[in-house]
């Protein structure tokens, strides 16, 4: 009985003790859960333009100031027939054509019997035709001398080629170049009407004005 009650105080002072160990661990472990943890700071001595020198920059250079006013220039001008006109309306001008084929203002002209005069009709088709090679600058014709069938191969061909002559130089007259201008002679050998008779013979007698390209 004596044993017993010696071992009692030692036990209660071990207790409290351990429960003053508990409480303190607790306490510890409060404190250090109100704490904020503070990330480390980045290091900041390297300039950003110098760890990447290609970088464009991110400020874009201000333009240079001017007070001059900006204005289009003004089309140049041309003279036409001693009247100054736009240079475009004047290309417009020349793109424009009276006729829309050479076929259409007229491509063959008709000579009495042994002749090579142009008759009034004929000066009036050639007209025309002026008028459409004019307005097509990248054109050249072939203007062919022809004949009836009645008289030599010789005869014929020379004046097949006055008749091609006389068409070529009255085009001239108006203003065509001659060096978009050709002519040849076939003479009788190449006739657009077999009857031979007056009336076919009359079909045959002609210059006829032929696209080259």
């Amino acid at each position: 009985m004596t044993f017993t009650q010696s071992q009692t105080p030692a036990s209660g002072l071990k207790v409290r003790s351990l429960a003053l160990m508990l409480v303190s661990s607790l306490a510890l472990v409060a404190c250090a859960s109100t704490k904020t943890a503070t990330p480390p700071i980045a290091e900041t001595s390297t300039p950003v333009a110098i760890a990447n020198s290609e970088a464009a920059p991110t400020i874009a250079q201000e333009a240079p100031k001017t007070s001059a006013p900006v204005a289009s220039a003004p089309l140049p001008a041309v003279t036409v027939s001693g009247t100054t006109i736009n240079a475009e309306a004047a290309r417009v001008q020349e793109s424009l054509s009276p006729y829309a084929s050479l076929a259409e203002a007229g491509e063959r002209i008709f000579f009495p019997t042994d002749r090579f005069d142009l008759t009034d009709e004929a000066r009036s088709i050639l007209t025309r035709q002026a008028a459409w090679i004019k307005a097509n600058p990248g054109k050249r014709v072939l203007i062919a001398g022809n004949c009836d069938e009645r008289g030599t191969r010789e005869y014929n061909l020379a004046l097949g080629a006055r008749r091609a002559s006389a068409a070529r130089d009255f085009l001239a007259g108006l203003g065509v170049d001659t060096d978009r201008v050709e002519t040849v002679s076939y003479g009788k050998e190449r006739p657009i009407d077999e009857r031979p008779s007056a009336e076919g013979w009359a079909v045959n007698r002609n210059a006829q004005t032929m696209l080259l390209d």
